[in-house]
């Protein structure tokens, strides 16, 4: 089992996931590279796409912009668990030796959830961190889902709905954009605005994404925007109106979103997650089921010793 850069393209074909779609891959810029996992007969048989950027002279890797992962995908062929397990440690400990190799100053990755097996990255003294996201399996009933939500929750929408709250399915990115900025203005979370304008501009169609908007006498207060493969649709943007803020709106427009994928017969629901501790309680109140997924984290010397005075946790 080997790895190597090869072109975004030949990734493509190799798997379902919107994250290697032709127009989500076209909207990636120069600095995402793709990386093929190949077996002992030049198969590709993985991948990842790993983003690589220039900052004070220093080369930081990560994953692209608006992605909580490498979206790594393998094809492991063994059906016996033992085996299985085998397989994706040999995985995990070709990853780590080709990271380690790699020209970096600053390394994080963030691994999707169904990869668990982070020893080999403590092995080679990658500083381990877990992070949490909320999925919902949708292959349950509405009612079923729904029972799960939290009490507030039901009241937010139940209180929405009184209040005259329409939410409305739309292809309307401008509204999306200002509501989101509005939102991580307030938060004072940073966003690269030429990604999430491609996003929200250039990928988004029909086909792979959907966006719910909740107004108010015809004035539009909050978002929420979500893309989706067969699979599984992830909540990529949202937020509401400071100005106009109503309890329900946010909640009125997940709602919808979740009922929409479960009408299209997508399979999960995924949050991507929050260490925000007012954002994770706000997803929690959905039902979803607490899945933890991790990063690895790195840094050359004396540099790393520098981020553990200021970004301890991490480093």
């Amino acid at each position: 089992m080997t790895v190597r850069q090869i072109s975004k393209e030949e990734l493509t074909l190799k798997t379902s996931s919107v994250f290697y779609s032709e127009k989500w891959i076209n909207i990636l810029g120069d600095n995402t590279k793709a990386y093929g996992i190949f077996n002992a007969n030049e198969e590709i048989i993985g991948g990842f796409l790993l983003s690589k950027e220039k900052v004070l002279g220093l080369n930081i890797f990560r994953p692209p912009r608006l992605m909580n992962s490498i979206q790594l995908f393998y094809k492991n062929s063994s059906k016996n668990y033992s085996k299985h397990a085998g397989e994706e440690k040999k995985l995990m400990q070709m990853l780590a030796d080709f990271f380690e190799e790699l020209p970096y100053h600053i390394l994080t990755v963030y691994f999707p959830a169904e990869y668990v097996d982070m020893q080999p990255f403590i092995w080679r003294r990658f500083k381990v961190i877990p992070y949490y996201t909320y999925i919902i399996d949708l292959s349950e009933s509405v009612s079923v889902i729904e029972e799960k939500f939290a009490p507030e929750r039901r009241n937010d929408i139940k209180k929405a709905i009184k209040d005259g709250i329409i939410c409305k399915k739309e292809n309307c990115p401008d509204i999306v954009k200002r509501i989101a900025l509005n939102s991580f203005m307030r938060k004072e979370k940073k966003i690269d605005l030429k990604i999430f304008d491609k996003v929200l501009f250039d990928f988004s169609d029909p086909g792979n994404s959907v966006t719910f908007i909740s107004y108010q006498n015809e004035i539009p207060i909050a978002a929420v925007f979500c893309v989706y493969d067969k699979e599984k649709i992830y909540y990529l943007i949202g937020g509401y109106d400071n100005e106009f803020k109503h309890q329900g709106a946010g909640a009125l427009a997940l709602y919808s979103a979740i009922k929409y994928a479960k009408e299209i017969g997508v399979h999960y629901f995924d949050f991507e997650g929050s260490m925000i501790p007012e954002v994770e309680k706000y997803f929690r109140g959905f039902g979803g089921v607490l899945t933890p997924y991790y990063s690895i984290n790195k840094a050359k010397l004396p540099l790393e010793m520098a981020l553990k005075l200021f970004r301890r946790s991490v480093f």
